[in-house]
């Protein structure tokens, strides 16, 4: 298992993130005020930015079905090539619930945001046969407008994937443009969903898959 945190550094005005290993940091991004601006990440010696996609997102207006890919964004290489996606999507419109889809070299991931009050927010992360790979945990406490993570996973490849997908996530819901300074905050989320709630395994840290 590999643990990491994800630490927001800069809140105000563009926001910085890392991701670090013990004491080392091993992944940073900065993000532009404009979230649906290009988002330059690099994570051991890889570069990688993710786009916001224009069309897609019009389009997803116009459907209403549970295929609907909504906030979607590109995954590039440094090589300028196409490598991965990631979007939100629905079980369905009325009384489903919302979880998010990763793909990356032809492998698709889905991570689930489950509220559990005081215990946390937990995002566990799951491959294609429905295996859990990873945990994302993230701290009720903020400082100054900046969110903290813990990331599990269990191994680098994972690791990269979620360092992605919680660049996105902090930046659509939470981590507001604003300036704040010696501020705390304290956010519960909950989850009623029984389904939603069910993806959660607290003993994934313990190794129990």
């Amino acid at each position: 298992m590999i643990t990491n945190r994800f630490i927001q550094t800069k809140a105000n005005f563009g926001k910085i993130y890392e991701l670090r290993e013990e004491n080392r940091i091993i992944g940073t991004t900065k993000i532009p005020i404009n979230l649906r601006m290009q988002i330059n990440v690099s994570i051991a010696n890889k570069n990688f930015k993710l786009q916001f996609s224009i069309i897609k997102n019009a389009l997803s207006r116009f459907d209403y079905t549970k295929n609907v890919r909504l906030l979607p964004f590109q995954i590039f290489n440094e090589n300028n090539v196409l490598v991965g996606s990631l979007c939100e999507r629905r079980t369905k419109w009325l009384f489903g619930y919302t979880f998010f889809e990763l793909s990356y070299n032809d492998e698709t991931y889905y991570f689930y945001a489950i509220g559990l009050g005081k215990k946390g927010l937990k995002i566990p992360m799951y491959d294609s046969n429905d295996i859990q790979v990873g945990l994302i945990e993230k701290d009720n406490i903020s400082y100054d407008n900046k969110s903290t993570y813990t990331i599990n996973t269990l191994d680098k490849n994972y690791q990269m994937l979620a360092f992605f997908f919680s660049v996105y996530y902090d930046n659509a819901y939470y981590s507001p443009n604003e300036v704040a300074y010696k501020s705390k905050e304290i956010n519960y989320k909950y989850t009623i969903n029984k389904e939603l709630k069910s993806k959660y395994n607290p003993q994934f840290i313990e190794g129990r898959y």
